[in-house]
């Protein structure tokens, strides 16, 4: 269906508007091109968008990230770009203002907790679960594979001996997991689905003695049970007498209109997703290795780029590193699609390039560069903003304002079970000196070899309460961006870890560097870092050259020496 026949249909069933997701059943994982419904419908190809049609309007509300991207990809005669968080509860505020009370929705695309809240919050609209009129969920064969012990570090029996345990301990029957990353990290598979996660994108019910099922069409799986999602759906309405867990902030609403009288659903948090936060020892490892392979691919980026920037462009620059980190031992994949925001194209936060956008490299602009990998034994996400030539005084002076941040969160001490959203103003503030801010979150969790944003645990201004503990991973970028000129954010990948001379104190823990690329000191005033900034800067790139230097060429090496010489 395209906008008008959505409005035909309102109008046969006398609703008001139709309410559009970025996803599906899948809430939260990535989605691959065919399923994009708020691409199909308006041409916005971001990653997080929540969409309303009525029978005169077109609303489509985006975060901070996104919000020159989708003035840029939409029609602005047919399409309200709104600057808000993406959520079913703002779309509604916007519809209120219209006046508008019978409300369409596709129930597989909003979970139990969020229609809950919204049908209390709006006792005045009608909602009506219509399914997903534009025909996105098609099935089609997905291979699932096992993934080694010697990557995941647990076998897949005793994680799943520890669930049935819960579910035991709770006098049920089942638990219900509907987050495929959950799926994937609890059982040890991973697919090739999509184009830049490994999950399998499928259901899992475990019972309590330990047996686990993958629901899901087309799933190609020979160490598991498969049931196709008709088998599930008869399940779900024939089963009598059995008590079921399910976590309501991830289980579509849809599931639970489907439960028949006699079965008894239970709430209870997805108790994958702590213990996937917390990496065990061979996960940490994994991601301390890979990222020194992600580091010397990026390396030999740099090393290319100095030489070969002139007449080159965006898109060549993502070719190139595509092809050094195919090179890299167990790459599987991107973890995202490359980011290369050439001058102006820097200040669109999610800006990726293609064949109508792409553009060549300027002299004395800067580039920014967002990217990551997916190898077997982790996940990687780096952001670099790059000189081409000479910086202008106020390239300087910012990019140094947003390496302050970096550095005063990233050399952070705090207690145990201190959330994220407490974390934030360590960066943001350095920021705000200069009557500045930035519309993204300043570190996101990062799985190892998973989604590239992970929950539970984050870093922003409306962020997790969820608390940090040993082993975590997580995403450390702050930023500034001038509309029409540039952007920069610099963005490293660190762990948590106990700090020992705190031990007396209480539990103390501290960030570690995982990222492993140098830093351009061409954009650095040094005289606006304090002794300490320098010496963690120093000692940062003493790390990451003698990290890197054993795989590079000797020219390569040269480089790599002098980018990472100390600052004076």
């Amino acid at each position: 269906m395209n906008i008008q026949e959505i409005r035909t249909f309102l109008t046969e069933h006398h609703l008001q508007a139709y309410v559009v997701t970025h996803g599906n059943r899948f809430i939260g994982q990535d989605i691959i091109d065919g399923e994009n419904k708020l691409k199909q419908l308006c041409g916005f190809s971001g990653s997080a968008g929540i969409m309303a049609v009525t029978p005169d309007k077109v609303y489509l509300l985006v975060d901070g990230r996104y919000e020159l991207q989708a003035r840029l990809e939409t029609d602005s005669q047919v399409v309200t770009v709104v600057d808000a968080m993406p959520r079913f509860k703002n779309i509604c505020d916007v519809l209120k203002t219209d006046g508008i009370d019978r409300v369409a929705y596709d129930a597989w695309n909003h979970t139990v907790a969020e229609m809950e809240f919204i049908k209390r919050r709006y006792p005045e609209i009608s909602f009506s679960d219509v399914g997903d009129l534009l025909h996105t969920d098609t099935a089609h064969a997905v291979k699932v594979q096992s993934r080694d012990v010697a990557f995941a570090g647990v076998d897949c029996k005793q994680k799943i001996n520890t669930v049935a345990e819960i579910i035991r301990e709770k006098s049920c029957d089942y638990y219900l997991l509907t987050s495929a990353d959950s799926v994937s990290w609890l059982l040890n598979i991973y697919a090739a689905e999509l184009s830049y996660s490994p999950v399998v994108r499928a259901y899992a019910l475990i019972d309590a003695a330990g047996k686990a099922i993958l629901i899901g069409d087309g799933l190609e799986a020979s160490s598991f049970e498969v049931w196709s999602w008709q088998q599930f759906t008869d399940f779900w309405k024939q089963r009598a007498g059995v008590k079921i867990l399910y976590d309501a902030h991830a289980t579509p609403e849809k599931i639970k209109l489907l439960a028949n009288k006699e079965l008894t659903v239970i709430k209870c948090p997805d108790m994958c997703q702590m213990m996937k936060a917390e990496k065990n020892a061979v996960e940490l490892k994994g991601m301390i290795d890979c990222h020194i392979r992600d580091g010397v691919a990026l390396t030999k980026l740099l090393y290319w780029l100095e030489n070969n920037w002139r007449g080159a462009t965006e898109l060549s620059v993502v070719h190139q590193l595509h092809q050094l980190r195919a090179e890299q031992h167990h790459f599987f994949s991107e973890s995202f699609a490359t980011i290369a925001g050439a001058g102006a194209h820097g200040a669109v936060v999610h800006y990726q390039p293609d064949e109508k956008s792409d553009v060549p490299l300027e002299a004395n602009n800067l580039l920014l560069l967002d990217s990551g990998g997916q190898y077997l034994d982790g996940t990687t996400d780096v952001t670099r903003t790059i000189v081409l030539g000479t910086p202008s005084r106020q390239m300087i002076e910012d990019f140094t304002r947003v390496l302050k941040a970096h550095i005063r969160l990233s050399s952070a001490y705090f207690p145990i079970n201190t959330a994220g959203i407490k974390l934030d103003v360590l960066a943001r503030a350095e920021i705000w000196k200069n009557g500045l801010d930035y519309k993204h979150g300043t570190g996101h969790g990062v799985a190892c070899f998973g989604n590239v944003h992970e929950g539970p645990i984050s870093i922003s201004v409306g962020g997790s309460e969820y608390g940090f503990k040993p082993n975590m991973v997580v995403s450390v970028e702050p930023g500034i961006y001038r509309e029409g000129l540039y952007g920069i954010r610099i963005e490293n990948l660190v762990y948590t870890k106990s700090v020992e001379s705190f031990a007396d104190g209480g539990q103390f823990l501290q960030f570690c560097n995982l990222t492993k690329v140098p830093i351009d000191k061409r954009l650095i005033d040094a005289y606006l870092l304090n002794e300490g900034e320098r010496a963690w800067l120093n000692e940062y790139h003493r790390d990451v050259y003698d990290s890197l230097a054993p795989y590079l060429n000797e020219n390569e090496k040269i480089w790599l020496k002098d980018a990472c010489s100390p600052l004076s």
